[in-house]
């Protein structure tokens, strides 16, 4: 499986080793100048000297740097539980230049796979001419791996600027079980609100929510459910937590329980958070 960006980029992995965490000070979080822009690979040499923010209830770290074209966000996961099911889920980064909590704005960062023809519809879809021989090369690979941002509301979506103006959001990422580093780039002018732009030293008020059971993961517990439940009353009895198994133990809000009974499962546990981000200036 290749991976690409949003094309034809392999993901390049790099040292996971990071400043310490640190708590804010104040209520706004600051974001850091970038001085050049941040190569979004999955890996962290340019955050070696950030010192990382952490969300109380999820544990996930991270830090924000922007320059004049784009917002960088860095997240890092040190234990599966933090990072949930952000493999599967991805992550929604909502937004808003009004400072206001809201979900109609923002990005789903998701990880797809396409295979070659797919590919190139997409490619084309998007208003690129590709010729026979760059279809051809695209073919050589069986399947391809997307990092896409895109419009979490498409309703919403029609004062983002078009593809040719503008690069659109992205991502990329590694994973493990030790420690997981995710990287984002939102181009500010993808940032929009009213018809006007994020801009360096503008205030915004960002959302980040990922994990959770999908809709798979839900369709099937709920069919291991009914089937241990009939099991149950074929034989008589027995704890259904228990018959069910560990892959689907909570039924609740974010698979972390509720009266279908079951233990609460971390590993499907839904992350929410907010935050007031005061972008940097040039130079700052």
């Amino acid at each position: 499986m290749k991976f690409v960006r949003p094309i034809l980029c392999l993901v390049i992995g790099g040292c996971l080793g990071l400043a310490g965490t640190a708590s804010p000070a104040e209520k706004i979080v600051q974001s850091q100048w970038a001085a050049a822009p941040i190569r979004v690979d999955g890996a962290n040499q340019e955050w070696q000297d950030a010192a990382l923010l952490m969300d109380k209830t999820s544990k996930a770290e991270y830090a924000l740097r922007n320059d004049g074209e784009s917002l960088y966000i860095l997240f890092v996961f040190k234990s599966l539980p933090a990072l949930s099911t952000f493999e599967i889920s991805g992550m929604k980064v909502y937004y808003s230049l009004a400072g206001k909590k809201g979900k109609s704005l923002g990005y789903h960062f998701v990880k797809k796979s396409l295979s070659a023809d797919d590919l190139i519809a997409n490619i084309e879809k998007g208003g690129e001419v590709l010729t026979e021989e760059k279809k051809a090369e695209i073919r050589k690979q069986k399947g391809y791996m997307t990092y896409e941002g895109v419009p979490v509301d498409s309703k919403k979506a029609a004062g983002q600027p078009a593809a040719a103006e503008v690069e659109p959001p992205t991502f990329r990422d590694k994973l493990s079980p030790q420690i997981s580093v995710v990287e984002f780039r939102i181009p500010l002018a993808c940032l929009v609100e009213a018809g006007a732009a994020a801009a360096p030293g503008a205030s915004l008020k960002l959302g980040f929510e990922w994990g959770g059971m999908t809709a798979e993961m839900r369709s099937a517990y709920m069919a291991r459910m009914a089937d241990a439940g009939s099991q149950a009353r074929g034989s008589g009895g027995g704890d259904l937590g228990d018959q069910l198994g560990s892959g689907y133990e909570g039924g609740g809000e974010g698979g972390m329980g509720g009266g279908m009974g079951g233990r609460p499962d971390p590993r499907t546990r839904k992350h929410t958070f907010w935050i007031d981000v005061k972008l940097a200036a040039q130079g700052s």
